[in-house]
């Protein structure tokens, strides 16, 4: 079985689909990406051949987020993640608009090179709809990578509309593919909106990529850990301003902090750091929460599924797009706290490191995360999809 994963620009669209990937090649399946920007990069070093399908210049244009001072970059960011939010479980249109653009945008070469290495059944991340058009195009299977809490099972049929230019493009009428499957990463219980057509619960194993592991990380820390990350996209488009709160108050609270903002993050910014925080450089986020306490993040829903796997617990801190979804889930489901990046304080921090309520629920989400089917567990089923 040959499988056509289409997944949209960006490592927290592209990293959730690795495990299956993975578990698709070492079944003896053939597997290629899809995919622009850096995502192209990042589909290498996991091992996975990979074709990019739009230069990073017209990625960029279509965002248009990196311009301007950061201060005028975060409040866009977040003003949109507040919009984002007021959607609840569905995809907010603003989402479908500007995902539509990226579809069409990368829909051509992805057409192309499906046409001619002729997958059997095409998986695409959840709002790249350059995979629905070519499953369409090709009268094969769509498989719905979902990578957060949010349920829609009527999203393609809302997306749609939004896909014509990517439709005209791979030359297939505006309409589904035949069969279509969704897959959801975290338990059913927990999913944020309505069930629904065909839907598949799979166990979310986080990727996040390979690096040197330090000495220190398997030595038991002497105070309670605190890991406070940023992901990849905030730090780069708005600076590492929204953590100032949050390492003032460092120095107030009874734990070590390690502070994971990735090699290329610029802490000039923040000044001196407090003698309780330790800066570090890419390290694999799942071996960062291994022993942790808790972790402080932005809400990303790569950091807040991986800490939902580990069992621990979450303050989340939105700056945007559906960080402020996944934080009120979070609080929603007893696994953490949220709050705006101005207001958290050293209290914040100490009242979840307290917290054992938080502690019981966060690690028993993580047992019942472990006990769906893992990605392996998904090839036969994926595999009947091809045979009518």
């Amino acid at each position: 079985m040959r499988v056509l994963f289409a997944v949209s620009p960006g490592i927290g669209h592209l990293f959730p689909t690795i495990p299956l990937a993975w578990a698709l090649r070492a079944a003896g399946h053939e597997v290629l990406v899809a995919t622009a920007a850096e995502g192209v990069e990042a589909a290498v070093h996991a091992g996975l051949p990979a074709v990019e399908t739009a230069p990073a210049s017209a990625i960029a244009a279509i965002f248009g987020a990196a311009t301007g001072p950061p201060d005028e970059r975060a409040r866009r960011m977040s003003e949109r993640g507040r919009r984002i939010a007021e959607a609840g479980h569905a995809v907010h249109d603003l989402l479908l608009r500007t995902f539509g653009e990226v579809s069409a945008v990368t829909a051509g070469v992805t057409a192309e090179v499906a046409r001619r290495w002729r997958p059997d059944l095409v998986v695409h991340s959840r709002l790249q709809g350059a995979g629905l058009a070519v499953a369409s195009a090709l009268g094969v299977p769509a498989v719905e990578h979902g990578f957060n809490f949010q349920s829609e099972p009527d999203l393609a049929a809302r997306f749609l509309p939004h896909l014509a230019a990517a439709y005209e493009r791979v030359g297939a009428p505006l309409a589904l593919p035949p069969r279509r499957v969704v897959v959801h990463v975290a338990p059913p219980e927990m999913m944020l909106g309505p069930a629904g057509g065909e839907a598949w619960s799979m166990r979310y194993v986080p990727y996040n990529a390979g690096g040197d592991l330090p000495r220190w990380l398997w030595e038991p820390p002497e105070r309670p850990r605190v890991l406070i990350t940023m992901g990849t996209v905030v730090p780069r488009l708005q600076g590492v301003g929204g953590l100032s709160r949050m390492l003032a108050a460092a120095p107030d609270v009874d734990a070590e902090f390690v502070l994971a903002l990735g090699g290329d993050a610029d802490l000039a910014p923040l000044g001196p750091l407090p003698p309780n925080v330790r800066p570090v450089g890419w390290v694999p986020l799942h071996h960062l929460l291994t022993g942790s306490a808790a972790v402080v993040h932005h809400g990303g829903s790569g950091t807040t599924m991986a800490a939902l796997a580990a069992g621990v617990p979450q303050l989340v801190l939105p700056h945007g797009a559906d960080q402020f979804v996944n934080g009120g889930q979070v609080a929603a489901l007893g696994l953490g706290l949220w709050c705006p990046p101005a207001e958290v304080d050293a209290a914040t921090v100490t009242k979840l490191l307290a917290d054992e309520t938080i502690a019981r629920s966060a690690r028993s989400a993580a047992t019942r995360m472990a006990g769906l089917p893992a990605p392996a567990d998904l090839v036969t089923p994926l595999t009947t999809l091809t045979h009518p």
